[in-house]
């Protein structure tokens, strides 16, 4: 019995509402955010999969002020500032006085928030490695090109 073609995606049709790369894109990233989150879990760490985002930028760039780690982490201030109380309460951050600007403070890693990103990446990576099974490193990096460019373009037409 010959093979039949699987149609093509439409990825404007809402009648093939399971082919619309917004929802497309949305359902992986709902997946990846609960494989992150159940990593994290198999650590035993108090941690939020939005709180190792932040370790993860403090981590890539050093010091920064609630402003860039909310711009890094594309998340608004009011939820960083939540975010970063509890990763101070919990040892993993710590606020210190900016060099520049007295009245600011500064956010870093404490050895504990080191040491917690240290025990996640792992998992994460080992996560990452299983969504990813079977797809093309080229395809990955398009994949990740692609959606980068869709990003620049919805915030260019934003402004």
């Amino acid at each position: 019995m010959p093979k039949t073609a699987t149609p093509q995606p439409v990825p404007f049709s809402f009648d093939r509402y399971d082919d619309v790369i917004g929802f497309v894109v949305s359902r992986t990233a709902d997946g990846l955010a609960r494989g992150l989150a159940r990593a994290i879990e198999r650590t035993g760490l108090d941690l939020t999969p939005r709180e190792f985002a932040i370790l993860n930028r403090l981590h890539q760039h050093g010091p920064l002020n609630q402003t860039q780690l909310a711009d890094l982490t594309y998340k608004d201030k009011p939820a960083t500032s939540r975010m970063l109380d509890r990763l101070i309460t919990n040892g993993f951050a710590k606020k210190l006085a900016s060099k520049e600007d007295r009245r600011a403070f500064v956010v870093s890693l404490t050895p504990a928030g080191t040491a917690a990103r240290a025990r996640v990446v792992p998992l994460t990576v080992e996560m990452m490695q299983v969504a990813c099974k079977g797809v093309a490193r080229r395809d990955l990096l398009t994949t990740v090109d692609v959606l980068k460019r869709m990003t620049a373009q919805l915030n260019d037409e934003a402004r």
